[in-house]
């Protein structure tokens, strides 16, 4: 069975959407959004999800998938997504993974150890115990005593992950950081044609300003306050994320408006700089420059061009 799929990967807002939609349809395939915000129902607004005339008719996996207060690891990911690739691959088709976030990536492409270390019900009791006792910034503070490196990935609402890495230190003495190496080997499983888009930062930037801007005006702030409505609590993992967090900010009467879109600019901005800095680590990673958006179509034929000659 053929086991190429193409992997598109770039800062927020460079175009990854546009690009893998058209490289989609030049390949007859289906897109796999490799995205950690767009698995929750009812969050479109802030988290930039696909629209359906951006689809264009190519069929989206993984996007939709759980609600806003379920959870959900890297593990789930990579057991859900490769059942879903191995079905396009058996109808002959190349399938596209689409996304930014690095961690869904690479639990794909790499042979990576997502924190299959022993488990220990007495020492994740005894967590649980001092969660329950001092809170979330108690675990989180701990954490970053002992490994500062896994308390930077992991928001201190994830209680469940800092509690896990914590008891993989406990047990093993290791950092649970050090699992997820940067010492990458490829998964035999699929041969990956890895593409990067990049832009210039002043334009990246613009592009991330406007795209703020718009969500505000398509009723991000409507969204929010509906979730929360719901009954969805402002400290779950997904109200957390980029594009919530601030409105609920904004919502909660702590700033105005205008602070919370800054802010909101000034997070994205700075979430897109982490982006390429994680991908730029990886020397497998071809990359393509998009000068203007007036140039992305040129570019497509390039890329198309780049993995027919793989």
């Amino acid at each position: 069975m053929n086991n190429k799929i193409i992997v598109i990967v770039g800062p927020t807002a460079v175009g990854k959407t546009y690009v893998s939609v058209e490289l989609a349809k030049k390949f007859n395939t289906e897109i796999l959004s490799a995205d950690s915000m767009q698995i929750y129902k009812e969050m479109d607004i802030g988290t930039a999800k696909v629209t359906e005339d951006e689809k264009q008719g190519v069929k989206h996996h993984m996007i939709d998938i759980i609600n806003p207060d379920e959870t959900f690891s890297v593990s789930d990911f990579k057991s859900m997504s490769e059942n879903i690739i191995d079905n396009i691959l058996l109808e002959n088709k190349i399938p596209i993974i689409v996304g930014g976030s690095g961690l869904y990536v690479n639990s794909l492409i790499y042979d990576l150890d997502f924190g299959n270390a022993k488990s220990d019900a007495k020492i994740r009791d005894y967590y649980n115990s001092l969660y329950n006792e001092h809170g979330e910034d108690y675990l989180y503070e701990m954490l970053k005593k002992v490994d500062p490196e896994s308390a930077e990935k992991i928001h201190k609402n994830n209680v469940k992950r800092v509690m896990r890495a914590l008891e993989v230190y406990k047990i093993t003495g290791e950092k649970f950081s050090e699992l997820n190496t940067d010492i990458r080997k490829h998964s035999k499983k699929y041969d990956c044609i890895l593409v990067g888009l990049n832009m210039d930062r002043k334009i990246l930037y613009d592009r991330i300003n406007r795209r703020v801007e718009k969500m505000i005006s398509d009723g991000l702030v409507d969204e929010v306050r509906t979730l929360m409505n719901k009954g969805y609590d402002k400290n779950l993992v997904s109200m957390q994320g980029i594009g919530y967090k601030e409105i609920i900010e904004y919502i909660d009467g702590k700033i105005n408006l205008e602070d919370a879109v800054n802010i909101l600019k000034r997070n994205t901005r700075r979430f897109a700089k982490r982006q390429f800095t994680w991908f730029l680590k990886d020397s497998n990673v071809k990359w393509f420059e998009i000068s203007t958006p007036k140039e992305i179509d040129l570019v497509i034929e390039d890329i198309y061009n780049f993995i027919l000659n793989k």
